[in-house]
């Protein structure tokens, strides 16, 4: 297992052992990101990434929400519809076990 997963894995452990349930993953789209060596024109070049796919977690009887990636961690409020209803409340680094769970415990 490779460090970043590691820490998605000590994170997951957190938010569940915090109360947060699995609650699916976010979308995922592969776009093509322009680099000096390949610039993207119309719709070839480039370097294709993936974007998304990141684990969701949810704090039931709350609209508390966590997604977990490789590299950050969000934790967020749903207050309405749409991405205007999405109010963030912390977005920190995966790595960082020990700010994200106080963050978590100030929830």
């Amino acid at each position: 297992m490779i460090k970043n997963q590691q820490s998605m894995t000590a994170v997951i452990d957190l938010l569940v052992a915090a109360g947060f349930v699995p609650d699916g993953e976010t979308r995922q789209e592969q776009v093509r990101i322009p680099t000096a060596k390949a610039p993207v024109f119309g719709h070839s070049g480039g370097v294709l990434a993936t974007l998304g796919g990141r684990r969701r977690f949810v704090k039931p009887g709350t609209t508390i929400k966590a997604t977990v990636g490789q590299r950050t961690t969000a934790l967020y409020r749903i207050e309405g519809a749409g991405l205007e209803g999405v109010r963030g409340i912390a977005t920190l680094a995966t790595r960082e076990l020990s700010a994200i769970r106080t963050a978590v415990e100030s929830l």
